[in-house]
């Protein structure tokens, strides 16, 4: 098969709109072109498939039979051929368009909000439509252009994932829940206290814990904190007010750390990353380096 050059395009081209509008005149105006060099592009394309495309007359130009099937097969290639022209044009050109990104809710709040908006004041162009859930959702389903997701790790998928923040988790209670309960001063002594988490599997690694409740909601378990439910393991950035202000009590830092767990950028694999998801990657990992983390690509 030999491969299809630029004027063989212009050719079908010239083809659909002389037989969508009846008239080599009107597709000549359309194609900036004179009627003979229509007319010539037309004759080269039926010599050749080797069959007529249109009839001509003085006054219309109707397709054949097999030229209405042809109109209509190369009608959705050229479609498909100009999709991918305008997907790589945009993709070098100016970020624009909507940008449709999923984030947890509570980290969205606490953490990425100041960062979101200093991307909307960077890029006008870029329409910023969040969809914030703890749901790990489908690119497809969703439509989506970027997720970003907390985890300690990420399962094998063909997404590109950038690793953004380390997150730092502690264990907090309220100090009501101290008063009643007792204040741990090791590790061992959790397994004597309920403990709530956002994970099955949240414990330090040298102790094996139970939780007493398991939620996906992050601001929801700080709430169960705050109401002396027990003792939350946490996202530090969640608490830091309620740490400050000493709503929340953090315990055992001196020891280990629950399981470290980090902010994770994801988008499409594709040669063809538009200029928006990329400008919203390359923004997000400069001012998350800012703080000194430096991200990493999966």
């Amino acid at each position: 098969m030999s491969a299809t050059t630029p004027d063989d395009l212009r050719d079908l081209r010239a083809f659909c709109l002389v037989v969508d509008h009846g008239s080599l005149t009107a597709a000549a105006k359309q194609l900036g072109e004179t009627k003979g060099s229509v007319s010539r592009r037309l004759s080269r394309l039926e010599s050749t498939l080797g069959v007529p495309l249109v009839r001509r007359s003085p006054r219309l130009v109707q397709p054949t039979e097999d030229g209405a099937l042809y109109r209509q097969r190369v009608g959705r290639a050229l479609e498909l051929l100009e999709d991918a022209t305008d997907a790589l044009k945009e993709a070098q050109g100016h970020p624009r368009g909507r940008l449709r990104v999923t984030a947890p809710p509570d980290f969205a709040h606490t953490v990425l909000a100041p960062v979101f908006a200093r991307f909307c004041e960077a890029h006008r162009d870029i329409s910023l439509e969040l969809l914030l859930t703890d749901r790990q959702l489908d690119f497809d389903a969703h439509q989506l252009d970027v997720a970003l997701r907390i985890a300690s790790s990420l399962r094998d998928s063909s997404l590109v994932a950038l690793r953004l923040l380390d997150v730092q988790l502690g264990f907090v209670a309220s100090p009501a829940y101290l008063e009643r309960e007792g204040h741990p001063r090791r590790l061992a002594e959790l397994t004597a206290h309920r403990v709530l988490t956002m994970r099955r599997e949240s414990g330090p690694s040298t102790v094996h814990l139970s939780p007493s409740v398991v939620v996906q909601d992050g601001a929801f378990l700080r709430s169960l904190a705050l109401e002396g439910v027990g003792i939350a393991i946490l996202p530090l950035a969640l608490v830091e007010p309620d740490l400050s202000q000493g709503r929340l009590v953090q315990l055992l830092f001196d020891q280990d750390s629950p399981p470290r767990v980090s902010l994770f950028l994801l988008h499409p694999a594709t040669p063809l990353l538009p200029a928006r998801v990329r400008a919203f990657r390359d923004f997000m990992a400069h001012e998350l380096l800012k703080q000194g983390r430096g991200p990493r690509v999966s």
